[in-house]
């Protein structure tokens, strides 16, 4: 098949991303906490972020109100009804007791992305290999979250790596180990986590 058709092989996972505005003042459970896993399948978002701790200003009125960010994962096996998507991350929010029943909210926000998560699938690396010759036999080195498509190393330090190393690759000559080696940039990452 041309490379083309052998592209739309890839499979991935849509996102969607909440926004929930709060007035008052941030919870004291929040005051050390920025992020928070949500692994149970009767959660229908699975991750939580504390928005407003990143920084003041992501509220419209910093001091009278916090926001969280709830992100809800989409994919064939499990689809999303994007009309009630909002209803149910506020529900959850409030059985997972991240919003308390006299929290007032003043404002949300909801916006679908196509591409959320590059998903690995049997055939990928073959598939990924062959692609990524080609397009280097053309100039193109295809990196980061959905240019490189592997999970494994798509976070946004893993993604901002590949395009450094791919640019001292260019300049320099020096190997990529984001890219081509994940087991070993994440062995260290673990490692350094590990020690603290």
């Amino acid at each position: 098949p041309t490379l083309r058709a052998a592209a739309t092989r890839f499979v991935y996972s849509s996102t969607h991303v909440i926004g929930i505005g709060v007035w008052g003042d941030l919870p004291h459970q929040f005051a050390d906490k920025n992020w928070v896993y949500f692994p149970e399948p009767n959660v229908p978002f699975y991750r939580v972020t504390i928005f407003s701790r990143y920084s003041p200003h992501n509220v419209p009125k910093p001091g009278e109100q916090w926001s969280l960010m709830a992100e809800v994962s989409e994919s064939p096996e499990q689809p999303v009804d994007a009309a009630r998507v909002v209803d149910q991350v506020v529900a959850g929010l409030s059985a997972e007791k991240l919003l308390s029943a006299e929290a007032h909210i003043a404002s949300h926000w909801h916006r679908r992305l196509e591409h959320g998560y590059p998903t690995p699938f049997l055939g990928r690396d073959v598939l990924l290999k062959r692609l990524d010759t080609a397009l280097q036999h053309d100039g193109i080195l295809s990196r980061g979250r959905f240019g490189g498509w592997k999970y494994e190393v798509s976070n946004q330090d893993h993604s901002l790596m590949q395009g450094v190393e791919a640019v001292d690759r260019i300049l320099q000559q020096k190997p990529e180990v984001t890219y081509y080696h994940p087991d070993v940039v994440n062995r260290r990452t673990r490692t350094a986590i590990e020690a603290r």
